[in-house]
């Protein structure tokens, strides 16, 4: 789904800004005119626009806020926080821009929530000698009506925990009566940023402190706890769910169940090829590729810092250890894998794979062209995707 750029990276990131216009996170307008001043292929064009837009939108939720138009101010910071994020995505993680982009994008968000009509708390999960930042969302419900099921969202390579509040659609959730819980974890967000906490495959020992967390709240219904991961967390959560049974259920969203063979799956002998090619040839065909490539030198950049390693040899060494194969059969709780036929980061082909590697009860939702949801997390038609989700927990949240 081509919406402005000829080059992949630059048009899908479009694609993935643009779409958060179906929960407040954007609009169509701003999105085409920022992209109409970016030179393609020209990453410091692509943060001086999406920053110029990010934060003309964020003076109008200031203004809108000092006039008390809380409402207006809301929408206008939550738009704020998905420009700045866009203006920071292809930063390199050195660019001393970086951070305070993202700390603008933050702070723009938290404005936003402070001013929706349902509760949202900012939390913070114990783990390993730190926590980990997040946030709680619950429901308007009626008092005396009981916890809460609650869904906790996971993301991916290159997401951080407010997005999430669009992709996995959270009003939808609010609405339909969960709470929902977004954090960062070991190579996301803030930790990656503050604290250099990078990847790890064993999320199992992530989600379990948030779990533990939730276990001390009484308004979470611990019976009935669903695990969303995004891209990547499409790895981590049923790797999550494969050694914490306190999930009652589980969604790929999108399936990542193994990221080498997602990586090779193009080109498997050339693949095969680099696997026994010395360092200095790896690392030399990826600096190639970063010269003509925006999506490959991002990609390098972004896998040797959520890994935390120095090398394009080490990245395809770190890939191989994020499989679920032979892990997958134990997973005991039903699981929803999504995935689209246009996805360029994960092929289609690999979300069968999967499939038949699972005992669980399993529902495998494919989204097509045609729905306009066949790109990866279905960002084309995130209402029919949440839809498919929520309609899924509702189902099955309520036979557990």
């Amino acid at each position: 789904m081509r919406v402005h750029f000829s080059e992949q990276a630059f048009d899908y990131q479009t694609l993935r800004a643009m779409a958060y216009t179906t929960f407040g996170g954007a609009e169509p307008g701003e999105v085409l005119a920022t992209v109409a001043r970016i030179e393609p292929g020209d990453t410091d064009s692509w943060y001086t626009e999406w920053k110029t837009t990010a934060e003309r939108v964020e003076r109008q939720g200031d203004d809108a806020s000092r006039a008390g138009n809380d409402r207006t101010a809301c929408r206008a910071f939550l738009r704020a926080h998905n420009y700045y994020r866009s203006a920071e995505f292809f930063l390199d993680p050195s660019d001393p821009r970086r951070r305070p982009t993202y700390e603008r994008s933050r702070e723009t968000f938290r404005a936003g929530v402070s001013r929706l009509e349902t509760p949202v708390e900012t939390i913070e999960i114990p783990y390993e000698g730190t926590t980990l930042p997040g946030y709680l969302f619950l429901p308007n419900s009626d008092p005396g009506t009981g916890p809460s099921p609650t869904v906790v969202c996971l993301g991916g390579f290159d997401s951080v925990a407010e997005e999430l509040y669009f992709l996995c659609g959270v009003p939808e959730a609010l609405a339909r009566g969960y709470a929902v819980v977004l954090f960062d974890g070991p190579g996301q967000g803030a930790p990656l940023r503050y604290e250099n906490l990078t990847a790890r495959r064993d999320w199992e020992h992530v989600v379990g402190p948030v779990l533990d967390t939730l276990a001390a709240d009484e308004r979470v219904d611990t019976e009935r706890i669903g695990l969303v991961g995004v891209s990547f967390g499409g790895y981590y959560a049923p790797r999550a769910a494969a050694f914490e049974d306190r999930i009652t259920a589980c969604v790929a969203f999108d399936h990542m169940h193994d990221l080498w063979r997602a990586a090779a799956y193009e080109a498997p002998r050339l693949a095969e090829l680099v696997l026994r090619a010395p360092d200095a040839v790896v690392n030399g065909l990826a600096a190639l590729g970063g010269r003509f490539s925006v999506e490959s030198r991002w990609l390098m950049a972004n896998s040797k810092w959520v890994f935390g390693v120095d090398s394009a040899a080490a990245v395809q060494r770190t890939l191989r250890d994020y499989s679920l194969s032979g892990v997958a059969h134990e997973i005991e709780c039903p699981m929803l894998v999504l995935a689209g036929e246009d996805d360029h980061f994960v092929p289609l082909g690999l979300a069968q794979e999967f499939v038949d590697e699972l005992t669980c009860p399993t529902t495998l939702r494919v989204f097509s062209t045609e729905e306009g949801a066949g790109e990866h997390c279905q960002v084309g038609n995130l209402t029919l995707a949440t839809s498919v989700i929520y309609d899924w927990f509702d189902e099955t949240m309520a036979e557990a």
